[in-house]
């Protein structure tokens, strides 16, 4: 049994996947995962290992990749504090198709897939949530191929910026980038030189970098330059409190 802590007990309990479910597959989860530190650059698991584990990132990165026989590297996905890594898990019988390290020490809560799988067996609104998840995974993907193909650097840059902010409340505000700039330009998939000319063009619109420190002065006005060419719609876009409802352009 994992003896939680009250703050991180309701961390979890906050989050979409847990959040509705009844309190007795909740104790049950919470009761039986654990939590685990990672260094930086130590691996979760590895391409082609056996899916058992569901990972809920807690503090800190973890960087989701794959690589050639050759040793090229590519960035699937940087996955910061409150979402999940390791959906393969999910299935019987799967291995995970891409591999996942910690970019900085970080701490992760871990859920053995067979207990998740048994349950969402009996419980139908678990089987949505699941499907949910793997859903969103895919609408993420489309988007990101979308978005490399026809919206510029500094608009893929800014789209990431309030991705990153989407908590935040207010018109504008500063946060931290939760991983190094050279790590958000290969998830963008463009080169660091790149990613520096566009943060530097984004000043005409309002952003400010200090270190890893980024000031946005009106999140609305970096969304109408970022998202003009995004085809996320209201309902699908991480920003969405920040903007009225019936708006339909957002950030992806």
């Amino acid at each position: 049994m994992t003896t939680l802590q009250p703050r991180t007990e309701q961390f979890l309990r906050s989050l979409l996947f847990f959040s509705g479910l009844p309190e007795n597959d909740v104790r049950t989860f919470l009761d039986a995962g654990t939590i685990h530190s990672y260094s930086k650059n130590q691996h979760l698991y590895f391409h082609g290992d056996r899916a058992e584990t569901l990972f809920i990132v807690l503090g800190g990165c973890v960087k989701t990749y794959s690589q050639t026989i050759e040793g090229e590297e590519s960035v699937i996905a940087l996955v910061t504090k409150g979402n999940m890594v390791g959906e393969a898990a999910i299935f019987d019988g799967a291995i995970y198709p891409f591999s996942a390290c910690a970019t900085e020490e970080c701490e992760v809560f871990e859920l053995n897939a067979a207990l998740l799988k048994s349950h969402a067996k009996t419980n139908p609104e678990l089987a949505v949530k699941i499907m949910s998840i793997l859903a969103d995974e895919v609408i993420d993907l489309q988007h990101g191929k979308e978005q490399m193909a026809i919206m510029s650097a500094p608009q893929r840059v800014g789209c990431m910026l309030l991705k990153l902010s989407s908590d935040m409340i207010g018109k504008g505000g500063t946060f931290t980038l939760p991983y190094d700039k050279s790590l958000a330009a290969s998830n963008l998939g463009i080169k660091p030189e790149t990613f520096s000319r566009a943060l530097k063009e984004l000043k005409d619109y309002g952003v400010s970098v200090k270190g890893s420190e980024v000031t946005i002065e009106n999140f609305e006005r970096l969304s109408e330059h970022s998202c003009v060419h995004c085809s996320s719609l209201g309902g699908t876009c991480r920003s969405d409190k920040r903007f009225p409802e019936d708006q339909t352009k957002k950030s992806a």
